[in-house]
């Protein structure tokens, strides 16, 4: 069931790729620098969801989500509770625990791009 999702949304055209590519980075810049509030749930903007979970597989994960594929994510997040879902990036620690960044269904190349345009202090 899982990799009928996956192929879904391999299929899945993700417009204004670059626009989620800079959310991607300036959320990983903000958790590196310890200036956003982790807030566990769902944030919804024009175009996506901001989704913050705890315990995906032992950390908080933040997700980009873009509204073309949010069903799917929300369908993926209940039926994969302890799998990744899309590429992540580590970006800190907080209360013990790893916090990672993705953006569901933007590929991972775009998005490492992403970050090796930024300085990102360790």
């Amino acid at each position: 069931m899982a990799q009928d999702m996956w192929n879904v949304l391999s299929k899945v055209n993700i417009e204004e790729k670059e626009k989620y590519q800079e959310l991607f980075s300036a959320l990983v810049q903000q958790v590196k620098n310890n200036s956003i509030q982790i807030n566990i749930g769902e944030t919804e903007y024009t175009d996506h969801f901001l989704v913050i979970e705890e315990n995906r597989m032992g950390a908080y994960f933040l997700h980009i989500v873009p509204k073309i594929v949010y069903s799917l994510f929300k369908e993926m997040q209940i039926k994969a509770p302890q799998s990744f879902l899309g590429f992540s990036v580590l970006a800190g620690k907080r209360d013990g625990k790893d916090i990672r960044v993705s953006c569901f269904g933007v590929q991972c190349t775009l998005l490492a791009k992403s970050l090796s345009h930024k300085t990102i202090p360790e």
